[in-house]
């Protein structure tokens, strides 16, 4: 896309209530007032950087540090050819593997069904109410500016946060965000203006660059990653430095999803030419502040890319309400809520549809509690198995044949009561085991599916992973031309329990350690199920001196 067409999307942007707010406030959320006369930071333990990458993979990460193609970040990693950077090779992200249960996963310690936040968007249903800090739906700016401007993502996460549960340890720890979505308990939220437009519009830019049929410059995107690293930089020169900070890096994700020459050649090519670049200079300033080689890094991400087809047979978000999912389910005798964040309170649909790339949830109502075309349903109640789940099934498994790997559903249980673990449904009112299935469809591409999705789906909020969930024609195959995708047209998606979707990296590394040192406290700390919520663990553990100053 053209810098012209840029300039006019951050000038529509503007319009927003939200980017209005946004642009009129600092880029430098004070979060917190500290006592009088109280110490400014917590010095004794060690001091932690965490790099977060999004939409990194493993293998690509950590080939690309290994060739040398990462001087920068190597240096940050401790330098002398990564002798001092612990590379894990068994970290796996959420399932799904999407961008806001990851992060949130990430940072609080604890699964998707305990988190309350179980994918980009979805539907609390004893409050009526659509989740969407990352609208895939649908197009619309505001709820994902309101993560900065209102703390949307975090007033919807239902758990403590690790910068909280550090605090509880460290009354006076000073704890910096740079950009990431997540940050309630910090002392500060960091974010360059210009950078939260640009990432907050990804759909609007996306829209622009498939119009002109271009290909997009990493370039379009450097923007977004050098405003972030601007705030950290004016800010480790003048204040006190902080006992622990995360520096988000979201340009390989957005560039990813666009870029025409698929997505490994596209994180090569923007690691390389961007990523690394910003990296060192905040490698410059640590080490000017002598910080660098006393400090704890640690790099992970949240999921892998898979490319996909841009056109609309393959993208299942392009045609509203009239795709292949809301069709299907308009045929069961289903109301579709709207494809929108809000919708006016005597709505009365009796079906939700939230889409994650990979994934889509369905929600249903008990339709007894609303059997005229205008009643209002009661969504505080759960719905009805045979009356009003296998019917839904049944529909979806006819009229999305060609689109679906896996339906998934369960037998509902009450709100705030730990929830069922899903089964594959197979079609006549029919369902196996996720094992017994696997057992005979094998999936050798799969990862931990059924291990993962008891953390989706089973616990106090596992509802919000919805009465079905549907798992589209994706990561068990390996032609881009025969994957399916919930999301509007774009060139690369996630989301899938598949290896390019769910191996991530998770590197530690100190100046003073080496890898054989680090590798035995890092395995120990995430097993025996080395999942993205284990990040906490490793965090708290690093202050708390498990591997020493």
């Amino acid at each position: 896309m053209r810098l012209a067409a840029l300039v006019f999307a951050l000038t529509t942007i503007a319009c927003n209530k939200q980017a209005v707010k946004l642009v009129a406030g600092s880029s430098d959320q004070k979060l917190r007032d500290r006592p009088a006369g109280a110490p400014q930071t917590s010095p004794a333990p060690p001091p932690i950087l965490v790099l977060a990458l999004d939409g990194m993979s493993r293998d690509l990460l950590y080939q690309e540090l290994r060739d040398g193609k990462l001087p920068r970040m190597t240096e940050l990693l401790g330098g002398d050819q990564l002798a001092h950077a612990y590379m894990d090779n068994s970290f796996l992200s959420t399932m799904p593997s999407t961008t806001m249960d990851a992060w949130v996963a990430a940072m609080t310690g604890r699964p998707p069904a305990d988190t309350g936040v179980t994918g980009n968007e979805y539907f609390i249903r004893e409050k009526r109410q659509f989740a969407c800090p990352a609208p895939i739906s649908f197009d619309d700016p505001a709820p994902t500016l309101s993560v900065y401007t209102e703390h949307y993502l975090d007033k919807l996460v239902e758990v403590p946060t690790v910068y909280e549960r550090l605090r509880e340890k460290e009354p006076h720890i000073q704890i910096w965000v740079v950009m990431n979505h997540l940050f309630r308990g910090a002392d500060r939220m960091l974010l360059a203006k210009r950078t939260a437009l640009v990432k907050a519009f990804e759909g609007f830019i996306s829209k622009e660059v498939d119009e002109a049929n271009a290909k997009p410059s990493p370039a379009l995107f450097e923007t977004l990653d050098s405003a972030a690293v601007d705030a950290v930089i004016s800010h480790l020169k003048s204040d006190p430095l902080p006992d622990v900070m995360t520096v988000y890096l979201a340009g390989t994700d957005l560039y990813t999803h666009q870029a025409a020459e698929g997505p490994d050649e596209a994180r090569r090519n923007y690691l390389e030419k961007v990523g690394d670049k910003q990296v060192g200079r905040i490698v410059d300033v640590l080490r000017e502040k002598n910080r660098l080689d006393r400090t704890w890094v640690v790099v992970i991400a949240d999921h892998g890319h898979s490319q996909v087809v841009h056109d609309k047979q393959h993208a299942l978000g392009t045609a509203g309400l009239d795709a292949p999912a809301p069709t299907a389910l308009k045929q069961a005798g289903f109301r579709i809520r709207p494809l929108k964040q809000n919708v006016d309170d005597k709505d009365p649909f009796s079906a939700v549809l939230a889409y994650g790339g990979a994934t889509a949830y369905v929600y249903l109502a008990d339709r007894s509690t609303c059997p005229g075309p205008k009643d209002v349903c009661a969504w505080d109640r759960m719905p009805r198995y045979e009356q009003d789940v296998l019917p839904a099934a049944e529909a979806l498994h006819r009229g999305m044949a060609n689109n679906l790997d896996m339906l998934l559903v369960r037998r509902p249980r009450p709100v705030g009561e730990i929830d069922r673990p899903f089964e594959v449904y197979v079609g006549g009112g029919k369902t196996m085991s996720i094992q017994e299935y696997l057992e005979a469809h094998p999936h050798p591409t799969y990862i931990d599916l059924e291990a993962r999705l008891h953390d989706l789906s089973v616990g106090v909020h596992g509802e919000r992973a919805g009465d079905i969930m549907l798992l589209a024609k994706f990561g068990e195959v390996d032609k881009p031309e025969d994957r399916f995708y919930f999301a509007n047209l774009y060139r690369s998606w996630h989301g899938s329990p598949s290896k390019q979707d769910s191996e991530i990296p998770l590197i530690v590394a100190n100046a003073h350690h080496t890898a054989a040192e680090i590798g035995p406290w890092v395995k120990h700390v995430i097993s025996p199920r080395p999942y993205l919520q284990h990040l906490t663990d490793v965090i708290l553990g690093l202050r708390a001196g498990g591997l020493g100053q």
